[in-house]
C-alpha cells in the first residue's frame, strides 16, 4: 500500500528521472481520490513539521493518522527528491514523473487563483500578491530611481558641457585680463620712465641749459675769482645775428665796444678795444640808435602806460624805486643796483620779471662825462618763486671784456637795462658799494623786514619789535612798505629821525600772490642783503612776529662770539635757528594780567616740538659770504661757506603767531612753558612805555593805545 505525500519542492522532484516503474492507481492525482494503503505510502523528510490539518486542496476530510514508522530500514534519500517506499519489500524507488493534466478551466464557481496558504516551511513567508506588490513598488522605485539618476545625469553632462564652455571661456577671460593688466603694468612702466626723462631734462636744462646759457649765469661755490659762466653766449642772442653784425658787438668771450662817433659832419660807427686806463678819452657822445625793424613788442604799450619817464645822460640816477624795462614782451622791472667784485666784477640788479622765458636785456652804463656803454645782461631768477608767474632775480651786467686776454671795465656810476640797446631808457639806478671800506665791516647787527602791506597799522607789534630786538643787540631796521597805517607811519618817522630804522618805498606793479608771492619779497630779501652788506656783517631775516632769542646767552653778540668759540667763522655764511610756535590761541601768562598788553609777555606756552632745520626756521646772514638769500635759509654762499646749525638748547626762534592753518587745531599739540623772555620784562616794559608816551601826543593813535603809557 502506498500513499502520496505532498513535497515543497516538487518542482525539482519531478524534474529527477527515475528506471523502476511502478504501477500507480489510476486517477491518484485528481483532488478528493483516496489512496489505498496498499500502495505506496509517502516518507516524510526528517525534522520536517506535521501536515497541516486541512486539505491543501480545499477538501474538508479529515485525512488518516500516519501509521508508525515500519521496523525496516527506512531509505534515506536527499529530501529534495520526491520518492516512494515499497513497504513489501522496503526499497525505495522514484515513481513515474505523472502525465500533465490539462489544467483546470475556471468557472464562475471557483476563483482563478487558489486561495494562499501559508509554507510551513518558510518563516515570515508573505502572499503573492503583497510580494509581487513589494517587487512592483521595488521594481517602480528603481525604475524611478533610474530614470531620475538618468535625469540628473543629463542635468549634469549638459552642466558639465556648459562648465566646461564657461570655464574654458573664464580661463580665457582671466589669460584676457592678465595679459592687459601686464601690458598696463608695462605702459605705466613706459610712463613713468618717460616722466623721469622729462623731469631730468627738464631739471637739467633749469641748472644748466636756462641758467648758463639763457641767462648767462650759473653761480657755483667753486667759482670765486670771476664771473666765469657769463663767458657762454645765450643761445636767444646768437639767434640774431643781424642785430649782432649791425651793432657789431661781440659779447662776452670777444666783446668789444661799440661807439657812434662825429668825424666833421659825419657820423660813423667804429670799434674800440676797451682799455681801463684809456676808457674815458675813447669813448664819447651816445650809443648807436636803435636798428629800425629789431625792436620788440612793448608790454608798456600794450598796457596803455604813457607816463613812463625816460632817462637820459643828464637824468638822475634813482636808487629803491621800482622802474620799468622797456620794448620787452612780458612785465619786466628793476629796483636797485649794487658793484660785486666777489665772484667777478659785475654790476647786480636787483629786479622781477617772468619766471619762464624772461626777455634779453642789454645793460646801459653811464659815466660821469656823459659817456655810455653797452654790454649784454644776463638774468638769473631768484630761485623761490613757489611756480608763480612772476619772480624776483638778479640782472648780471658784466664788467670785463675779452680780447687778447680779460681787459677790465671801470664801474660805471649808474645803468639801465633795456631790451632795446638803442632805444629810450625807462630807468636808470645809482650803484651802491662802490666806495665803502670792504675789509672794515662792523661786527654789527641789523634787522630785514618783508614788504609791509596791506595797511600794516599794529603800533604795539612794531614798537615791542623794534625795542625787544635792540634791547637783543640789533642796532639797524630795514624795511620796506608799500601799505601802512597812519599809526604806524608815524612811529616809522620817529625811528627814521633817531636813524634807527630806514624805509624804503615798495610799489611793484604785480599782482601780489597770483602773479608774484607776498609783493616780491624775495627780491625785498636780497636788496637788503646787498645794501647792508658792507655795514653790518650780520643781518637778521626775520618777520615782525619772530624773535631770535638766545637761551644760553643774553644778547645776540654774546651768541654769536660763543658760537665762534664752537665752530670756523670764517667758514660760516650763515647761522639757522629752529623755530617754535607760541601760539596766541593758548592762555596768557597768569602774571602778565598787571603788565602792558606786550605779546612776548604775555604768551609764555610754545609748541614743545621744534621744526627742523629749513623748515619755517629762520637765520642770521653773514653778509660778505652770502649770495642769494631766501626766506627760511640761504640759497647760495661763496666758495667754502655754509650755514651753522644752532641747537635748541643754545638758543631758537620765537614765533608768535594764530595756528599756521586756521582754526583752533593747534592748541592741542603738546606744549611747555617758556618764561625765558622775562629776563627783558623790565627792559621792555621801560622802552615801550616810554616810546608810548613820547608819541602819544603827536601819532594817531587811538584810545586804546594811548592807555598803555599809563599802564607802565
Amino acid at each position: 500500500m502506498s500513499r502520496r505525500v505532498n513535497d515543497p519542492l516538487e518542482d525539482l522532484a519531478e524534474d529527477a528521472s527515475s528506471d523502476a516503474t511502478v504501477p500507480a492507481p489510476q486517477d491518484w492525482t485528481k483532488p478528493g481520490r483516496s489512496v489505498s494503503e496498499e500502495g505506496i505510502t509517502h516518507l516524510r523528510p526528517r525534522h520536517s513539521p506535521s501536515p497541516p490539518t486541512g486539505s491543501p486542496h480545499g477538501h474538508h476530510h479529515s485525512r488518516r493518522p500516519s501509521p508508525d514508522p515500519p521496523p525496516h530500514p527506512v531509505c534515506r534519500e536527499p529530501s529534495t527528491v520526491k520518492v516512494y517506499v515499497d513497504l513489501d519489500s522496503g526499497s525505495c524507488y522514484k515513481p513515474p514523473r505523472p502525465p500533465k493534466a490539462d489544467p483546470p478551466r475556471p468557472t464562475s464557481e471557483s476563483p482563478r487563483v487558489p486561495p494562499w496558504q501559508p509554507s510551513p516551511f518558510v518563516e515570515n513567508e508573505e502572499p503573492p500578491t503583497a510580494a509581487r506588490m513589494r517587487i512592483k513598488g521595488d521594481r517602480e522605485k528603481m525604475t524611478m530611481r533610474s530614470e531620475a539618476l538618468r535625469y540628473w545625469r543629463s542635468i549634469h553632462n549638459k552642466y558639465s558641457l556648459l562648465n566646461g564652455f564657461n570655464k574654458q571661456r573664464r580661463s580665457a577671460l582671466i589669460k584676457k585680463h592678465r595679459q592687459r593688466m601686464k601690458e598696463r603694468n608695462h605702459l605705466s612702466i613706459f610712463f613713468v620712465l618717460v616722466f623721469m626723462l622729462v623731469f631730468v631734462t627738464i631739471l637739467v636744462a633749469e641748472v644748466f641749459f636756462i641758467d648758463e646759457h639763457r641767462t648767462g649765469m650759473l653761480f657755483s661755490s667753486k667759482r670765486t675769482s670771476e664771473f666765469d659762466s657769463l663767458g657762454d653766449i645765450p643761445d636767444y642772442f646768437m639767434d640774431d645775428k643781424k642785430l649782432v653784425g649791425q651793432l657789431e658787438i661781440d659779447t662776452y668771450r670777444r666783446q668789444e665796444l661799440s661807439v657812434k662817433a662825429k668825424t666833421g659832419n659825419e657820423e660813423r660807427f667804429f670799434r674800440k678795444n676797451v682799455d681801463e686806463t684809456h676808457l674815458m678819452a675813447r669813448v664819447t657822445g651816445n650809443l648807436v640808435q636803435s636798428v629800425q625793424g629789431l625792436a620788440k613788442a612793448d608790454w608798456l604799450a600794450s598796457l596803455g602806460l604813457t607816463h613812463v619817464t625816460f632817462f637820459g645822460a643828464n637824468s638822475t640816477a634813482t636808487d629803491a624805486e621800482w622802474h620799468p624795462v622797456s620794448h620787452t614782451r612780458h612785465k619786466f622791472f628793476v629796483y636797485s643796483a649794487f658793484y660785486d667784485d666777489r665772484k667777478g666784477r659785475i654790476i647786480r640788479v636787483v629786479g622781477a620779471t617772468q619766471t619762464k622765458k624772461s626777455d634779453r636785456v642789454w645793460c646801459k652804463y653811464w659815466y660821469s662825462n656823459s659817456s655810455t656803454l653797452i654790454v649784454n645782461g644776463a638774468i638769473k631768477i631768484i630761485r623761490e618763486n613757489w611756480n608763480l608767474k612772476f619772480s624776483a632775480c638778479f640782472i648780471a651786467c658784466p664788467l670785463t671784456i675779452y680780447r687778447n686776454g680779460k681787459q677790465p671795465i671801470p664801474p660805471p656810476e649808474s645803468v639801465s637795462l633795456m631790451a632795446d640797446p638803442g632805444g629810450n631808457a625807462t630807468n636808470k639806478l645809482r650803484v651802491l658799494n662802490l666806495d665803502v671800506a670792504k675789509e672794515e665791516v662792523r661786527d654789527t647787527f641789523a634787522v630785514c623786514v618783508k614788504p609791509l602791506h596791506f595797511d600794516y597799522n599794529n603800533v604795539n607789534q612794531m614798537i615791542e619789535f623794534i625795542e625787544l630786538n635792540r634791547i637783543l643787540g640789533v642796532e639797524h631796521f630795514t624795511l620796506y612798505n608799500h601799505t601802512v597805517g597812519p599809526g604806524v607811519d608815524c612811529v616809522l618817522r620817529h625811528y627814521v629821525a633817531e636813524g634807527v630804522v630806514t624805509i624804503l618805498p615798495w610799489k611793484l606793479d604785480i599782482k601780489s600772490q597770483k602773479e608774484i608771492r607776498t609783493e616780491g619779497l624775495f627780491a625785498a630779501l636780497n636788496d637788503c642783503l646787498y645794501r647792508l652788506m658792507y655795514r653790518h656783517r650780520y643781518v637778521l631775516m626775520i618777520d615782525l612776529d619772530e624773535y631770535i632769542v638766545p637761551h644760553a646767552n643774553l644778547t645776540l653778540p654774546h651768541l654769536l662770539h660763543y658760537l665762534h668759540t664752537k665752530a670756523d667763522a670764517n667758514k660760516v655764511g650763515a647761522v639757522s635757528f629752529q623755530n617754535s610756535f607760541f601760539y596766541l590761541q593758548w592762555p596768557d601768562d597768569p602774571n602778565s594780567a598787571s603788565l602792558p598788553p606786550l605779546v612776548t609777555l604775555r604768551k609764555t606756552r610754545r609748541r614743545q616740538r621744534f621744526h627742523p632745520h629749513k623748515q619755517r626756521s629762520k637765520y642770521i646772514a653773514v653778509t660778505p659770504n652770502v649770495v642769494e638769500a631766501g626766506n627760511h635759509f640761504v640759497w647760495e654762499f661763496l666758495a667754502g661757506r655754509g650755514t651753522l646749525n644752532v641747537p635748541n638748547e643754545v638758543a631758537f626762534l620765537h614765533h608768535y603767531r594764530v595756528c599756521e592753518f586756521g582754526g583752533d587745531d593747534c592748541v592741542r599739540n603738546p606744549r611747555i612753558t617758556d618764561t625765558s623772555m622775562y629776563r627783558y620784562k623790565d627792559q621792555l616794559i621801560s622802552a615801550f612805555t616810554s616810546t608810548l608816551r613820547r608819541l602819544s601826543s603827536t601819532c594817531p593813535f587811538d584810545a586804546k593805545e594811548k592807555a598803555l603809557w599809563t599802564l607802565g
